[in-house]
Formats: structure tokens, sequence, C-alpha cells
């Protein structure tokens, strides 16, 4: 039976170190950028974007929004794990920043910002930074965390909400 358990243990602690070492060399830091020109005003996309106690009106990826007061709130989304966000920085119609306060393996934060074009089109750049300190959890984020993916269906929900 000790056998058995050693045979058992040994490929389970080689798993996770191999996971373990990979996450060193990995950078701690992670970087997503999409921009995107909308056809529509730059108030209106801004006061859609930062109204976030009606994103699960248009956002399809999310299952509920918890209010916690005025400038912080939960996300709970369809699939994966619940995000407390808070805001940092709102300047009207050019910036919205926000920090990812929880869960407690990541940190990081979100920036748009938002420009009229002669046009009366908006410019949106959205940035996300996310920062995961335990090599461990860093090795498992590349399997398990794929903002690029998230902000794809952000901007195509919001486009739809726009009518584009």
């Amino acid at each position: 039976m000790k056998k058995i358990m050693i045979y058992l243990l040994i490929p389970i602690v080689v798993i996770i170190t191999i996971v373990l070492a990979i996450g060193l060399f990995l950078p701690k830091e992670r970087t997503f950028t999409k921009t995107a020109v909308l056809h529509s005003d730059v108030a209106e996309v801004f006061n859609l974007v930062t109204d976030f106690k009606n994103q699960t009106i248009w956002r399809n990826d999310v299952k509920e929004i918890i209010i916690i007061d005025d400038n912080t709130w939960i996300e709970v989304p369809k699939k994966g794990t619940s995000i407390t966000f808070k805001v940092k920085q709102k300047i009207e119609n050019k910036v919205f920043e926000i920090e990812i306060i929880e869960p407690d393996n990541f940190n990081g934060y979100w920036i748009g910002t938002f420009k009229q074009t002669k046009k009366n089109q908006t410019v949106i750049e959205f940035k996300e930074v996310i920062t995961v300190s335990n090599p461990f959890f860093r090795t498992l984020s590349y399997f398990f965390i794929d903002l690029d993916k998230t902000m794809d269906i952000y901007l195509q929900n919001l486009k739809q909400k726009l009518g584009e």
C-alpha cells in the first residue's frame, strides 16, 4: 500500500514542481489592450461603460453585479471567479480607471480612454493589466485567464448595445 501511495504522490509532486518552476520564469505582469472606433457620441459610450450598475443588461458574460458602494462593486461572471472592482479615476468623457481589489491571487487595473473624433465617432482604448505574484497561480493564469477573449466579448457587447 505504501508503494502505491509513493507511486501516486511522486507524479503529483513532480507536476506541482514543474508548474511552480515555469511560473518563476513567466512575467508577473500581463497587459492586454484593445482599441476600437465606435459610431456613437463619446458621452453615450462613456456613460454606458461607467454605469457598472446596469451592465448585466447588455453584457452577456456577466451574471450579476453586486453593489458595495458608489465606487465599488463585485462582478459575478457566468463563468469564472467573481472580481471586486473600485473606481480609481473618472474624468468625464475622457478616462475611466478601475482597480481590481479581489480575488487575492491576482490584482491589477483597467483603464478606458475615450476620444471624440470630428466625425462624431468615439475612439476607445481599453487596457487591462493584471499582476500575479504567486508563481504557481501565474502559470495557471496563462491557461485559465484569457483577457484577450474577455475584452473581445466586452467590445462586441458594447457595439451591440450601441446598435453597431
